[in-house]
């Protein structure tokens, strides 16, 4: 595959994987992930299975009224893309805060094999 079609398709899954996470689009998250898909998250140290990481959503559904993806910075490579960005959360109570995020994806033929998740947790209280 050559440079600019790497960089376009792997700007597209990532954009559709993000669009897909504010719609809260569990569906369209699932056609962005290849069967042996996992994620490892920097606030738990632990990786989650494609299934794990699905029910997650649908979870976090539960206690955030909206989440959105702003200021994308999107670097592609051959085999994935990096995205940094922040996220804004607004629970149902109207509560919102912001966060600093960055998401490494490793891509084969098209779909998200391997996600690495590093937030900026301090801003939630997150013991470290």
């Amino acid at each position: 595959m050559s440079t600019v079609a790497f960089d376009t398709t792997h700007r597209e899954l990532c954009h559709t994987l993000f669009d897909a996470l504010e719609r809260g689009d569990v569906e369209t998250v699932d056609r962005c992930y290849a069967p042996e898909m996992t994620m490892w998250c920097n606030f738990t140290n632990r990786e989650q299975t494609r299934e794990e990481n699905l029910a997650s959503l649908v979870e976090g559904q539960k206690v955030l009224r909206r989440r959105t993806y702003d200021d994308r910075q999107i670097n592609t490579f051959d085999d994935g893309f990096v995205a940094q960005y922040t996220v804004t959360a607004v629970g149902h109570d109207g509560s919102k805060r912001a966060l600093w995020a960055c998401l490494v994806a490793e891509v084969r033929d098209g779909l998200i094999t391997k996600l690495y998740d590093y937030l900026d947790t301090s801003k939630f209280g997150v013991p470290r």
